[in-house]
């Protein structure tokens, strides 16, 4: 069939258009389509943070536009300021890496005195989400004389430690509060000093975080092996609803002040992220690939079966958080900096 000039034009018009779009319809899949990207991890494998890396490493990829898949890497050290470090100053730049902090390493600027070790500026990051939120616990043996939380006031309790943000809290509650904890330092992971725990060379440990700790812990509060004294949180879990909060101790507003300033960090729970300068488009994909994965009932099967509870926290508030928090009046900074940098 002979067409007319006109609808000549027009089809050809329609082709280019069609040519037109599907070169530059979605860049970001463009980008990501083929490619393997690495997720970062600032601990050895088999920890908490590790299982979360690789949970993550197995699904998101599917929400991505271009559908890439990750590697998961190992950077331990230094409580995870390696791993930032290396995120912040040499990792690609181009969307093409990620990686899952301790959830101290946000604070650590603010709460550090002056450190050459650290190399990053948490407001700069992009923030990716959490999964969950967490509460931390301070555990001791059955074996240990400690029954309650008043008991940490009068005999000392030791504790094991793997990495100076395992540090923070008990150096903050014996130098705040007037707890009796002794830090039993050289132990590689958390499970590394549950089994020290186990063996009875520590009588306890202040827990960052009972989803990580879970897989552990919960065979052995169900057969009283272990006591909980404490909830490290700002609000209770209903989980431990017998387990008196940590603020219940704090003895005035100043105190309790600078303890909601530590404890910010279990808000945003296991922080993923990406290096500053990330291309915003590709960034936003990400972020939201991160909240659309957290509804996937074959992602919520696989976190069920890695003992993970998922209670999303976004992107967008761990951002919120995180000014909020270094917006603190400097005074209670100063308060909570020489609490955890005092017995170092």
């Amino acid at each position: 069939m002979k067409l007319g000039k006109g609808t000549a034009f027009f089809a050809v018009l329609l082709l280019a258009n069609s040519f037109s779009t599907q070169l530059v319809a979605d860049p970001v899949a463009d980008f990501y389509r083929g490619k393997r990207l690495s997720m970062y991890v600032g601990s050895d494998a088999g920890g908490g943070y590790d299982t979360y890396a690789r949970l993550i490493a197995r699904h998101l990829g599917r929400f991505i536009p271009g559908n890439p898949d990750f590697i998961v890497q190992n950077v331990p050290g230094g409580g995870g300021i390696r791993v930032t470090n290396n995120l912040y100053n040499v990792a690609p730049k181009d969307g093409s890496a990620m990686g899952l902090v301790q959830r101290a390493i946000l604070t650590m600027p603010l709460l550090e005195a002056p450190n050459t070790e650290l190399h990053y500026d948490p407001l700069k990051f992009k923030w990716v989400g959490s999964l969950n939120t967490e509460t931390g616990l301070i555990i001791v043996s059955r074996a240990a004389p400690h029954k309650e939380m008043k008991d940490l006031f009068e005999k000392e309790l030791l504790v094991g430690s793997a990495n100076p943000t395992t540090d923070y809290m008990p150096l903050f509650l014996n130098n705040v509060l007037g707890t009796k904890f002794k830090i039993i330092s050289g132990y590689k992971s958390s499970n590394d000093i549950y089994l020290a725990l186990d063996r009875g060379e520590v009588q306890g440990r202040v827990s960052n975080g009972w989803a990580g700790d879970k897989g552990v812990l919960k065979p052995w509060i169900e057969t009283n092996k272990v006591r909980l004294l404490a909830q490290l949180s700002t609000a209770k879990s209903s989980l431990f609803p017998n387990v008196p909060l940590i603020l219940d101790f704090a003895r005035t507003g100043r105190e309790r002040q600078a303890m909601e300033l530590i404890l910010a960090a279990q808000l945003w729970g296991r922080p993923f992220l990406m290096p500053p300068e990330v291309p915003e488009e590709r960034f936003h994909a990400v972020r939201k690939a991160f909240v659309e994965m957290t509804k996937d009932p074959e992602f919520l099967a696989d976190a069920k079966k890695a003992g993970i509870d998922i209670d999303l926290v976004a992107g967008e508030e761990i951002d919120t958080l995180l000014r909020r928090v270094y917006a603190t009046p400097p005074d209670i900074v100063e308060v909570v900096r020489k609490a955890v940098s005092a017995d170092k």
